[in-house]
């Protein structure tokens, strides 16, 4: 038995623009009704590429037929409320709209529980296993609570850093926290938007692509294709660029300058936006 994660783990959250206590805090204020969200990293005071993630916020709302009564300063100030008063240097900063019936929508904002790389998982790559799982709605970011406690226990189950996400048709488009991107002969590949929730940081490592003249080709990845893969690495808000060395049992290879190309060029990018 693993013991039961808190959701609110740092004193205080912000819920509609009030700062509360974590003893206050309970699931039923993002499990009850729909929950729509994002999650940022906080360097210092400064939340990484924050206004992206409000952007993305805003388009998950969009796509299930909601809209923010906050508008994107009312949202900065709720979560330099919510930074000043816990004083934490780092983490991760959960931003959730909830929509319950017969209630009115509420904001809450509080930090979360992360997991960054070590520097060995950064040089030796980590492994990661299948789970099946197909979003029905990629491109929005609602909370599943259901979903997120299968995966995490099957990550923890079998000792894997992160599950990458099979469809019926033997594809992973995505990972459950964490976009994937292969590598072939110099060319990265990497599934369409439209098939999965376009992350922040992997709009930055495109980016980056881009800015280093290596072509990329939008398609998805088959699990029998991964023997003939010459890398493979995730994307997240936690991970930044992150190798994989072994999928399930299947070996790859973590000495590739490509990737190592695109992990500079983003923490370029990333200290740049924390200037």
């Amino acid at each position: 038995m693993h013991a039961v994660m808190r959701e609110c783990v740092q004193p205080y959250f912000v819920k509609d623009g009030v700062l509360q206590e974590y003893g206050s805090f309970h699931m039923g204020l993002i499990n009850e009704g729909k929950s729509i969200y994002e999650v940022a990293r906080l360097s210092g005071t400064r939340l990484l590429f924050l206004d992206d993630h409000i952007d993305r916020l805003f388009t998950s709302l969009k796509l299930a037929g909601y809209e923010s009564w906050l508008d994107i300063k009312e949202i900065h100030h709720h979560l330099n409320l919510l930074i000043l008063k816990n004083q934490s240097p780092e983490g991760n900063v959960k931003f959730v709209m909830n929509f319950t019936p017969n209630q009115n929508p509420s904001f809450l904002a509080y930090f979360v529980a992360h997991h960054y790389p070590s520097a060995e998982d950064y040089k030796n790559g980590v492994r990661v296993i299948t789970f099946p799982f197909e979003r029905t709605d990629p491109n929005k970011k609602v909370w599943r609570p259901e979903f997120r406690r299968k995966v995490t226990d099957e990550i923890r189950e079998k000792e894997a850093f992160e599950a990458l996400l099979t469809d019926a048709n033997g594809m992973f488009p995505e990972a459950s926290k964490a976009n994937v991107f292969g590598v072939k002969k110099g060319r990265i590949i990497t599934p369409p938007d439209e098939l999965i929730l376009p992350g922040v940081t992997r709009k930055y490592v495109l980016s980056a692509c881009r800015e280093l003249n290596i072509p990329v080709e939008m398609r998805t990845i088959a699990l029998d294709e991964i023997k003939d893969l010459d890398a493979l690495f995730l994307t997240g808000t936690s991970i930044h660029v992150l190798p994989v060395r072994k999928v399930n049992e299947t070996e790859l290879s973590i000495q590739n300058t490509t990737v190592g190309e695109i992990m500079k060029q983003l923490e370029r990018k990333i200290k740049t936006h924390l200037k």
